[in-house]
């Protein structure tokens, strides 16, 4: 057996698994986005429609701009306070101290949470009944005394952003100390023997040389923002009324409470689509950067 021949059958496996767990389910639902099928009326595949799932989706359907316009505001509040959390936590704790590491490894234990556990307890927690955090917000914040935060409309999307952000900061945390303790120290010393502050060392010096992590780590937040699924269903539901009804949600609805699966199929690859375009300009960046 020559090299070419053991090569692609080590390969052989992994390829099969691929097509069977991945390849073949993703031709399948796309299949079914090309189907008029609603589960409710008929368990067979219902009949071909071509794109008109599509059409429809893009030209009659205002729910699912709206949608749309739920998981950019969400993904936008989102990326920008886990960033900026993430960058003042790994500024404040890049250290080796035990406090500074004890502080690290307590934080993380917020990111080992699955994303519907965190949904299920910030529920507890936010319940205007017996919920702690919603007795301490309303202690620290009066005007809000008779506001069910998960109840209306504004503050339920900033308490789902908070809790998204509580969720991720501890990763991006960790991955900006990581990019910290990689950079050249030689012109940081420099700048603290010239006595430059401690800001200006880290607007003028640090942060230019973080500009491709961070990057990279507002494009994966973004992709994780808007992929978002678990937490809306178990914290809000999408409400109150659909303010926080984000597209995977509305898929999700739409495939899993009218079983309109020819549809809610179009609207995943819709969203997949979306997607694709922030992978390729991920893997853009990346390559940039091995270059």
């Amino acid at each position: 057996m020559n090299d070419s021949t053991l090569k692609w059958g080590l390969l052989a496996p992994a390829f099969l698994i691929a097509a069977v767990v991945l390849i073949y389910p993703i031709a399948q639902s796309f299949w079914y986005s090309l189907h008029d099928w609603n589960l409710s009326q008929s368990p067979e595949l219902g009949p071909f429609v071509g794109f008109e799932n599509y059409l429809r989706l893009l030209t009659a359907d205002p729910e699912f701009w709206e949608s749309a316009r739920v998981s950019a505001v969400f993904s936008f509040f989102s990326v920008t306070v886990t960033i900026t959390l993430a960058m003042a936590l790994a500024v404040l704790l890049q250290g080796g101290s035990r406090l500074e590491v004890g502080v690290r490894s307590i934080l993380v234990l917020a990111f080992s949470m699955s994303p519907a556990l965190v949904g299920i307890s910030w529920r507890f927690l936010l319940s205007p009944e017996f919920g702690a955090a919603d007795a301490l917000i309303k202690w620290a914040v009066p005007a809000w005394r008779n506001v069910p935060i998960l109840a209306d409309e504004t503050t339920a999307m900033i308490a789902l952003v908070l809790v998204d952000a509580w969720h991720w900061v501890p990763y991006f945390m960790l991955v900006f100390i990581g990019a910290m303790a990689s950079l050249p120290q030689e012109t940081i010393e420099a700048a603290q023997v010239d006595g430059a502050r401690r800001g200006r060392i880290f607007f003028g010096i640090v942060l230019p040389q973080l500009k491709s992590v961070l990057g990279i780590a507002i494009l994966l937040k973004t992709i994780f923002s808007i992929k978002m699924l678990e937490q809306v269903i178990t914290m809000t539901k999408g409400g109150p009324g659909t303010s926080t009804a984000t597209v995977p949600f509305r898929v999700y609805e739409t495939a899993f409470r009218w079983y309109d699966f020819g549809y809610a199929a179009a609207m995943a690859y819709f969203l997949a689509f979306v997607m694709l375009i922030l992978a390729f300009v991920y893997s853009h960046f990346v390559l940039r950067e091995k270059r």
